[in-house]
């Protein structure tokens, strides 16, 4: 009876109603999946702390499981990006232990390898920061996606402000994408697909697509609110100088986040056209 409640709760979570899901994720929050899914809501609703709590429980069960591992190191991640500096000196530590442990412990986990390449890239080298370590993962990804890989590599390209390399990068991802789109093997990836055709102007058909996708399949794994997709959207339309379409693609974002400031900016950009 409680697997079948599970699978209840499952399928509210993936149908989009969360509320609901965890009501019934919190009657069994001794089974692991109950457990991962109310860290998975948590971090989905930006609450850190809470997050953190539940993915530490299931390592301390499980210490050798990649996906617990990589969960908790993600969460302390964001909770150092979103926090103050003396609390991501604090969490640095941990969050690199365990995302190299789940990288360690899965080599075919993609998400793990992305992270630790957005990680060693962002902190200065003075606190562990290592363009040799983030280029090391990327290299891992070679072998794993070709869409991970080449957007690991445009990543780095990009913080180290090479913007001719990265677009180029970006480029190559969003073809192979195109081509191959069994690599989209995330919803994810299509935000971040579509963010770089309305960054870099490239691509712009493609990028409209997997900004639509990633709006339609959106859901409780996925990083950015819709209004970020309808921002780049609005962005994609607004090169086109197509007034229309950018002001209504900008107004659906601010419909879900009145208080957007990016998209608030883009509108007024948007009616200069």
């Amino acid at each position: 009876m409680a697997q079948q409640t599970l699978n209840d709760a499952e399928k509210l979570l993936n149908s989009g109603e969360i509320v609901d899901a965890k009501n019934i994720f919190l009657k069994h929050d001794n089974k692991p999946l109950a457990t991962e899914r109310l860290g998975d809501i948590a971090s989905f609703n930006k609450d850190w702390d809470e997050a953190i709590s539940y993915y530490e429980t299931l390592v301390k069960k499980h210490p050798e499981n990649a996906m617990y591992n990589f969960k908790l190191g993600g969460a302390m991640g964001m909770k150092a990006y979103y926090g103050s500096k003396f609390q991501a000196a604090i969490l640095l530590g941990d969050v690199k232990k365990y995302l190299r442990k789940a990288a360690d412990l899965d080599p075919s986990h993609k998400e793990t390898r992305r992270a630790l390449v957005e990680l060693y890239m962002q902190i200065p080298g003075f606190i562990g920061g290592s363009k040799t370590l983030a280029e090391s993962y990327a290299s891992d990804l070679d072998r794993l996606n070709e869409v991970d890989a080449l957007l690991a590599d445009a990543y780095i390209y990009k913080i180290q402000e090479y913007r001719d390399l990265a677009k180029n990068k970006y480029e190559q991802a969003i073809r192979v994408a195109e081509r191959k789109p069994a690599l989209v093997s995330r919803n994810y990836l299509n935000y971040e697909l579509g963010e770089a055709s309305a960054i870099y102007e490239i691509q712009l058909d493609a990028g409209e697509k997997f900004l639509e996708d990633y709006i339609k399949d959106y859901g409780y794994k996925d990083l950015k609110s819709p209004a970020w997709a309808y921002y780049r959207l609005a962005q994609i339309e607004r090169i086109r100088e197509n007034r229309q379409a950018a002001l209504a693609h900008i107004e659906k974002s601010l419909s879900i986040d009145p208080d957007f400031d990016k998209a608030l900016i883009e509108k007024q950009k948007i009616k200069r056209l």
